[in-house]
């Protein structure tokens, strides 16, 4: 028995799946990335910084975006394989970037949120002496018992020693989360959890857009070594190399004159000092004076 729809298809879904249609067809990269426990405040700002580098972050409702890609399909080449991925709450970037610098991009822009009771500590978390700007009363009594020294200066509490309340690894308590927030310290960095991406064809899954870069670095640095050894001891002149090969034909020249005796302005006085060496120790063998 074929399913058949009751009712009309809403008019907002229909003007949806063709806006995302065509901006799929607009740009060369499609990133899809979880959004669980990630705040509107925090969306907000990774949206701007998105808009910031002229892409787009629009939250997607996996039914709707599985239709705008059967809609691009003929297109757009192995675009189907993105449904795999549209489980749980996702947001799609929509960008002309590399695929590899956005994931750097996000990487490295990751918006800081209160800290929650439960969460993880992702570094040692320190309050640091200064003014709190916190006038006298019951948060002493937290303070007190989170063990962060204080004192009362000028009608305000003041932290007299940096202090660890928590280290890197350790579950924050209830606590400790209050106090953070009175002191509006948010060390909970918040990023999205970027699943899949899409360029000219191509799938690239999370793990492949993982890139280290001072692995990379590390190795290009090597590569450049081993060029300019290669170039030098082959005399093959570049940039890089010229003036290490003048210098070492500079010196071989130099010694193939010391060592042949062939005196020039540069070897002269090394001559008659290697010989000078070599005539006393002939001497001393033979008992002369």
């Amino acid at each position: 028995m074929v399913y058949v729809r009751q009712k009309a298809i809403p008019s907002w879904k229909k003007e949806w799946v063709a806006e995302f249609t065509e901006l799929v067809k607009k740009y060369r990269t499609i990133m899809i990335v979880g959004i669980e426990g990630v705040s509107a405040p925090v969306l907000h700002e990774i949206r701007s910084l998105i808009k910031s580098r002229n892409g787009v972050l629009k939250v997607i409702k996996n039914t709707l975006f599985s239709r705008v890609i059967d809609n691009v399909k003929d297109k757009c080449k192995n675009i189907e394989k993105l449904k795999e991925h549209l489980r749980g709450s996702n947001a799609l970037i929509l960008t002309n970037d590399n695929p590899f610098s956005l994931k750097l991009f996000l990487d490295k822009n990751k918006v800081p949120r209160e800290a929650r009771a439960g969460d993880i500590a992702p570094k040692n978390i320190v309050v640091y002496s200064g003014n709190t700007n916190m006038a006298p009363g019951p948060i002493l009594s937290l303070f007190n018992k989170l063990n962060v020294p204080t004192s009362i200066k000028e009608g305000s509490i003041w932290v007299t020693k940096d202090t660890v309340v928590v280290k890197k690894g350790e579950v924050i308590s209830q606590d400790v989360a209050e106090l953070l927030r009175r002191l509006d310290i948010k060390p909970i960095e918040v990023g999205l959890n970027v699943k899949v991406a899409y360029v000219d064809g191509i799938i690239i899954n999370a793990e492949d857009l993982e890139l280290d870069l001072e692995d990379y670095r590390s190795r290009i640095a090597e590569s450049v070594r081993n060029a300019i050894n290669l170039a030098v001891n082959a005399a093959f002149p570049t940039s890089e190399s010229i003036k290490v090969i003048i210098g070492k034909c500079y010196n071989e020249a130099i010694n193939l004159s010391v060592n042949a005796v062939i005196p020039l302005p540069e070897t002269l006085s090394m001559i008659i000092t290697k010989a000078q060496v070599i005539a006393k120790t002939i001497a001393d063998k033979a008992g002369l004076k």
